[in-house]
């Protein structure tokens, strides 16, 4: 009765300890799962940006490899432009930028993200004196699409920063900084590329 007992005894060990490691590691499983969906949902939240301009517009972005989706600019050539008002590269192109829009009203646009933190009086002010016909943002909400650009670019958070975006989508350039030719060259410099 004693060998029986101990079998048993070691039966019951033995099928406890095997079910045990079965429910350990498919409670792990969940676990690590759970982690890579939490991971794939980030990765696609990320990519979704929206920018609410001082006049209380929203643009939608999604951004894709080489690519920038604008809803309700799909039939447009797009500057989306990181720049800050204390930046004397940035005001020296506000006057190209508005001349653009002037000269292609239905077929170029451009949203600005104003990236030096003044308040949303101050750029409502700059906006005014300098006659933007264009969508300026605030960008203290946009850290993540800041972060996003360092990921995905490269890019070292040097203003101005002009991405010039074609019909569609695709990025023909990637510009960062003051450069020696103008924003129009720019743009027939990129639809060559296209």
């Amino acid at each position: 009765m004693g060998k029986i007992s101990s079998v048993v005894i070691l039966l019951l060990i033995i099928i406890l300890g095997t079910l045990g490691f079965k429910l350990y590691n498919i409670e792990h499983q969940k676990k690590v799962e759970g982690r890579s969906l939490i991971k794939e949902e980030k990765e696609t939240s990320s990519s979704r940006f929206l920018f609410k301009t001082l006049k209380g517009e929203l643009f939608e972005i999604e951004a894709e490899d080489k690519k920038f989706k604008i809803k309700g600019m799909e039939d447009k050539i797009v500057f989306l432009k990181v720049f800050g008002w204390n930046c004397k590269f940035c005001r020296k192109e506000i006057p190209q930028l508005i001349k653009m829009k002037n000269d292609l009203p239905n077929s170029f646009d451009v949203i600005a993200i104003e990236a030096q933190q003044h308040s949303k009086e101050e750029s409502l002010e700059f906006v005014n004196e300098y006659g933007i016909n264009y969508h300026v943002v605030m960008g203290e909400n946009q850290k993540d699409f800041y972060t996003y650009l360092q990921e995905s670019y490269g890019w070292n958070g040097v203003i101005p920063l002009t991405i010039v975006i074609a019909k569609g989508g695709n990025v023909l350039a990637f510009e960062l900084g003051a450069k020696s030719y103008n924003l129009a060259e720019l743009m027939q410099a990129s639809l060559l590329r296209n």
